[in-house]
């Protein structure tokens, strides 16, 4: 198999496994635990206490506005721009700036052969014999590259210099994706420390944690070929956590922090050189990423303790006994359940929801699987009706004293109307025309008046809408609408005012004469007023919002009461100029409608 090919092979196998993607110690999402976060703040803070260290000044407000709009939470003392660049630089390795929510993507980020050493993994080509020196050596170049790239950071006084910035592509919770201006010793010491990290949890190493014995290996075993005698062990899910379960993994996350500390300190320590700090540099990787040879597949790896972590053979990891597809499904969910009560709070809605669908089906199944119902011994065979329609006759002239007369038909038609004790059958169909509401001719006009709410989850918001109509014809209504709109970060729990919108509002309207309810489609154009201060942006711009709700169902259930529940799309876009400021919608709204007549 060609190179290139194995390199396809590898990701589609990637995305395929996107629940399991090898994140070695996780970073914060909705349903992980911030490990990589927590070891990197503690070792900052480890630094700066041994080198006397200060923190940054004061955010500028773009800074802050950047800092704010992350899509994790720092920690206190990890909100100035040097903490919060650090963070987001070890991040980076498993984002590549796109979102932490986005999995498809994720998965080919993590599924690409050519970035397994930066998560210290085991490459396509580094088989045994040999192949674990081969992935311990391409690991540690690639740390000593990002530390060769943090010190061009450094000022002439040896410590951060903050001006000194490098692009980034990263992405925030309301801005969505941007290239960031960060500072160039933070960021790069962030990607080092990654892969220094995930060091600990993807090798097994000698007794004292201090040597690498072997490799892991991931991309082998999301595809299915993994041989441990040629490509090692696969990748251990039980060793990515840092929750300190046993003492084996609690002296693990310690090396890793003592470790990263130390890293920070050789190369900011403002009394050495620029030659001096790689030295000390290479020093640490020395004692914590060097490889240890004597441990192979034949005296299985020195009977390593790490062993005893390596993920179930089970469905996608999950310990499950597969009694059937119901169950394995439930287990599933009870794997992602987040840990943090936080997280489980924000989660729990979700996750029940869909046990309620599990037992749903569940009930669907058992009633097929009973067997077809026995029939009624009451059902009968389909029977002829008459029904009198009484229809007024138009009158033969428009004076006041005309008599209106009446017409009387007949109407026989055949139905399948349900016998007595059957209530399972379908009624009989409506042959009487439904009243619209409104004014007594449909095609009157009529002014009117719209209050609702919407809310979206993909972009979390929500909104309140207030508005006053006009019914021109039978089909078409035009109004104008004010909305409040605002903006949720799910990533971080914010709560920020987002944006009001003023707009038209064009409604064609589809009445079904035989039915309880209408079909219309909704289009919305006007403009949106900024009422917060994201990154790069100041407050009461002023730009269009455009919004369109497809054609949906709307109930019609008494004369002047119009509820309705569309589906709908809401694109504000608050700046045009520079770089675009936009947050699409996908709402559910609700809403009241009432017309003269």
């Amino acid at each position: 198999m060609t190179t290139r090919a194995a390199q396809v092979r590898a990701i589609l196998a990637a995305a395929v496994a996107a629940a399991g993607a090898a994140d070695a110690f996780t970073i914060e999402t909705h349903f992980t635990s911030g490990c990589h976060e927590r070891v990197t703040a503690q070792a900052l803070r480890t630094a700066r206490l041994a080198l006397a260290l200060p923190r940054d000044g004061a955010p500028t407000s773009e800074e802050r506005a950047l800092i704010d709009d992350l899509q994790f939470r720092p920690e206190p003392d990890m909100t100035d721009l040097s903490g919060a660049t650090l963070l987001v630089g070890v991040r980076d390795n498993d984002l590549k700036g796109n979102s932490q929510d986005d999995l498809s993507v994720l998965a080919f980020i993590h599924g690409n052969p050519d970035n397994q050493p930066e998560h210290c993994l085991r490459g396509p080509d580094q088989k045994e014999p040999g192949g674990t020196a081969a992935a311990v050596a391409a690991c540690r170049a690639f740390v000593r590259g990002r530390i060769a790239d943090a010190l061009d950071g450094l000022g002439a006084d040896g410590r951060p210099d903050l001006s000194l910035r490098t692009s980034v592509s990263l992405h925030l919770s309301l801005r969505g994706q941007i290239d960031a201006s960060l500072p160039t010793y933070y960021l790069r010491m962030g990607q080092a420390m990654h892969a220094l990290q995930d060091s600990f949890t993807h090798t097994y190493r000698t007794p004292d944690g201090t040597q690498i014995t072997v490799v892991l290996n991931w991309l082998s075993e999301v595809n299915g070929t993994l041989v441990e005698s040629r490509d090692g062990p696969g990748h251990a899910t039980g060793l990515d956590v840092c929750n300190d379960s046993d003492a084996f993994l609690e002296a693990r996350r310690v090396l890793a922090v003592s470790s990263s500390s130390a890293l920070l300190q050789a190369t900011m320590d403002p009394r050495k050189t620029r030659d001096q700090k790689m030295v000390a540099a290479d020093q640490v990787l020395d004692a914590v990423l060097g490889f240890s040879p004597a441990c192979t597949f034949a005296n299985d790896w020195c009977q390593a303790h790490e062993r005893q972590y390596r993920d179930s053979k089970n469905f996608l990891g999950c310990s499950t006994s597969r009694p059937g597809t119901l169950a394995v499904w439930g287990a599933l969910l009870l794997c992602f359940f987040p840990r943090r009560r936080r997280k489980r709070q924000a989660a729990a809605p979700a996750v029940v929801v869909a046990a309620l669908f599990l037992l749903a089906a569940g009930s669907a199944r058992a009633g097929t699987d009973a067997g077809p119902a026995a029939p009624d011994a009451g059902t009968s065979a389909p029977t002829a009706t008459s029904t009198t329609v009484t229809t007024p006759a138009k009158p033969a002239t428009r004076s006041r004293s005309a008599t209106a007369a009446t017409t009387t038909t007949t109407v026989t038609t055949t139905t399948s109307g349900p016998p007595d004790g059957n209530e399972h059958l379908p009624p009989a169909p409506t042959i009487v025309a439904v009243e619209e509401p409104g004014p007594r001719d449909p095609t009157r006009t009529a002014w009117g008046a719209y209050f609702g709410s919407s809310g979206s989850v993909d972009k979390a918001a929500v909104a309140v809408q207030l508005g006053a109509r006009f019914k021109s014809s039978k089909h078409w209504t035009f109004g104008l609408d004010g909305e409040w709109n605002p903006w949720i970060t799910l990533n971080g729990y914010r709560f920020g005012s987002g944006v009001f919108n003023f707009y038209g509002t064009a409604i064609l309207r589809f009445p079904l004469t035989y039915e309880n309810f209408n079909l219309r489609a909704t289009a919305n154009l006007g403009v949106s007023v900024l009422l917060m201060n994201p990154l790069r942006r100041a407050r009461g711009e002023h730009r269009p919002l455009c919004r369109h709700q497809p054609r949906g169902p709307r109930v019609e259930a008494v004369a002047d009461f119009h509820p309705h529940r569309p589906l709908g799309i809401a694109l504000p876009v608050p700046q045009l100029h520079a770089v675009p400021l936009s947050y699409p919608q996908y709402r559910f709204s609700i809403g009241f409608e009432i017309q003269s007549g």
